[in-house]
């Protein structure tokens, strides 16, 4: 898979995706400071899946009917590198198609929740 890291998502977790065979980019490395509208449209082009801690996605994904290739929010209360890495982990074990879905991924009580969000339908930039 394709995923492009928000700015609140780390180095470290970059290279554990990178050593299970992902590609895996960093707006750090990219285009630091850009707006959110920009990063989704970023990962659009280059049909990355955005993995984030920033809630602002949902608004524009749910509200603003933004075209994304996919969204990973991390909802951790612990936002150490190496608690985000044992939430991806999590998901990346039970589930293989993340594409075009918007995925919460949430620490409650020291156990891990995902929720694939059913209000979003895939939307691309030709059904614009």
């Amino acid at each position: 898979m394709k995923f492009l890291l928000d700015e609140n998502i780390g180095k470290k977790v970059a290279q554990f995706l990178f050593h299970l065979g992902h590609s895996v980019s960093r707006i750090r490395e990219i285009n630091p400071g850009i707006d959110d509208y920009s990063v989704l449209d970023l990962a659009l082009s280059e049909n990355a899946i955005l993995i984030t801690a920033d809630k602002d996605y949902g608004a524009l994904v749910f509200k603003g009917q933004q075209p994304h290739s996919g969204v990973i929010f991390l909802r951790v209360g612990d936002q150490s590198s190496d608690n985000k890495i044992r939430a991806l982990k999590r998901l990346l074990s039970k589930y293989k198609n993340l594409e075009n879905k918007f995925i919460v991924v949430k620490e409650s009580e020291g156990k891990i929740k995902i929720k694939f969000s059913d209000k979003i339908r895939k939307i691309s930039k030709e059904n614009l």
